[in-house]
């Protein structure tokens, strides 16, 4: 290999680890093994490396710019994710324009619009429409009709669209989730959080009745309540829990802010995390680590959906042939906000 035409890829190859491992070396993003760690290095010094060396072999580019649209990126899953997307776009010699819808999900087709005119290398979308149960016959056709100029990475479902998804394995997460759940005796559990219109919510939905009933474990119907994404959401939903007259073992959080504003209510009611009631919910950003007690969640691995997300960029803008559909695994990360009720 000569030192102009050296790349992640490159690095990874030669060292035997992933272009994410190679990328978290980079970046210092994540933990690495100590060994893994120093054959990167090693490589980086050999070929005297520099990511912008991966931006050279793109060369045919011109805008070295891509769009990223988000829903409000005060949430941490979303300004997770674009910190992560944006390390690994400059790891590959581009820059990132921030597109915050504030929840106007009506925007959304004007940030499409724009990114398209500055003729950016590609568009990413995460949450709004993407996530809708029915995003609208015009959203589907501006897509698409957009798409056929500008490569669409969308973070999410989108059914109906010609871009290229990646999607969370929610059965999998889900299904995690209850096994642990289940695995500390708690069979009376709630869902505060998020509405059915969301494709997200709604399959986790579909997947929590029926792994229960698997189980032999009715779910109470008033156990299932709705309430928007937030802080104030959460807070919110577990005030209407309070009001159904008896309590469950376990909730479930739609995602970590929601988390947060239960425990507070929790907290105001004299009600102990996990002493009384086991917390658990989803995201795994660094929110889990900021709330007392740190919270039991499932990791979406924001870091390994921003390299998909990246990779699966540059080789559209390379043409080379990607599956439409990729899947970004979940896993289970165990703190402190779960208890073994049967011990």
């Amino acid at each position: 290999m000569s030192d102009t035409t050296i790349t992640v890829y490159d690095i990874a190859k030669e060292a035997g680890v992933s272009p994410a491992t190679v990328s978290r070396v980079l970046t210092g993003s994540a933990k690495v093994n100590e060994d893994k760690k120093k054959r990167i290095q090693d490589l980086i010094v050999k070929y005297d490396f520099e990511p912008n060396g991966f931006a050279r072999s793109l060369s045919k580019q011109e805008s070295k710019t891509i769009g990223m649209i988000v829903p409000d990126i005060r949430n941490p899953y979303y300004s997770t994710m674009f910190v992560n997307c944006e390390k690994e776009a400059l790891l590959r010699g581009y820059s990132m324009i921030l597109c915050n819808t504030i929840n106007e999900i009506s925007s959304e087709s004007g940030h499409l619009r724009n990114l398209s005119e500055k003729c950016v290398d590609a568009i990413i979308q995460v949450g709004g429409n993407a996530d809708e149960v029915n995003p609208g016959s015009d959203y589907i056709e501006l897509v698409n009709k957009i798409a056929k100029k500008t490569p669409l990475v969308v973070a999410g479902e989108m059914g109906g669209a010609d871009v290229y998804r990646i999607v969370s394995e929610h059965t999998h997460g889900m299904q995690t989730l209850l096994e642990y759940l289940i695995g500390l005796g708690h069979k009376e559990i709630a869902m505060i959080g998020g509405r059915s219109n969301i494709v997200p919510t709604l399959k986790k939905r579909k997947i929590l009745y029926n792994f229960l009933k698997e189980q032999g474990i009715y779910f109470k119907e008033k156990f299932m309540i709705d309430s928007d994404y937030s802080f104030e959401g959460g807070y919110a939903g577990a005030q209407t829990l309070f009001t159904l007259g008896e309590l469950p073992t376990a909730i479930i959080a739609i995602n970590e802010s929601s988390a947060m504003g239960i425990i507070k209510a929790l907290n105001e009611k004299g009600i102990r995390v996990p002493e009384d009631i086991s917390v658990i919910g989803y995201d795994n950003t660094f929110y889990s680590e900021m709330i007392s007690p740190q919270l039991t969640c499932i990791s979406y691995n924001l870091e390994d959906y921003a390299v998909l997300i990246m990779d699966t960029i540059v080789n559209i803008v390379n043409k080379i042939e990607i599956e439409r559909i990729q899947y970004i695994p979940t896993n289970l990360i165990i703190r402190d906000s779960c208890r073994n009720i049967e011990l």
